[in-house]
């Protein structure tokens, strides 16, 4: 074989390497990421079904949840977060444009289903309180909450956490929270339960 048709083999062989190295790559930047996938299945999960569970399902996939967190990137987890409060923002004005009558059974079903919780908890802990943060092995209850088994925050990682989140916040979403929070501990007030923080 002459010295140029070898060349051109090579040439045609680097070019179809090339070719699969770029599709290849291109997949991996456009796929769905797996783990963001399971996060964002069982995020819809907690949403739709969570209220039907029993502790220990409920247990169970917190656990799932904080799995697939820990194998996500701080970018994700920022993007999931956003996503989040973006959704919870929303619920809070569809809460402000509320009826009086529409409030207080919305507040009533929050309420009862966070006293649910908190009964079925004390009944499965001999009568221990929940912790808060939910605790260890329950969404919520993360490696740097009361409960989770890691390490306790010291005040100053407390306070720049909470200067974190309210740069992650609007005006306008704290101005409605502030309300949701009053209506909340108003109503828990008159049906003779604790206010909460």
């Amino acid at each position: 074989m002459s010295e140029p048709n070898r060349r051109r083999r090579w040439y045609r062989l680097a070019a179809v390497l090339l070719v699969l190295l770029i599709g290849y790559g291109s997949y991996r930047a456009i796929r769905p990421d797996p783990n963001l996938k399971k996060v964002k299945q069982l995020r819809d999960e907690f949403a739709t079904q969570s209220k039907d569970w029993t502790p220990e399902q409920r247990a169970e996939k917190g656990k799932e949840m904080r799995t697939a967190m820990e194998k996500l990137s701080p970018a994700q987890r920022d993007v999931l977060a956003a996503e989040g409060r973006k959704k919870f923002e929303e619920q809070l004005r569809q809460y402000a444009q509320m009826s009086p009558q529409q409030k207080i059974q919305y507040l009533d079903d929050q309420i009862n289903r966070s006293e649910q919780m908190r009964q079925q908890f004390a009944q499965q802990n001999g009568g221990a309180p929940r912790p808060p943060g939910g605790g260890p092995g329950t969404f919520g209850g993360g490696p740097n909450g009361p409960g989770g088994g890691g390490k306790q925050m010291s005040q100053e990682e407390r306070e720049k956490r909470r200067k974190e989140r309210l740069d992650q916040t609007t005006p306008e979403f704290r101005a409605l929270m502030d309300q949701y929070r009053k209506d909340m501990n108003a109503r828990r007030q008159q049906r003779g339960l604790a206010t909460r923080g």
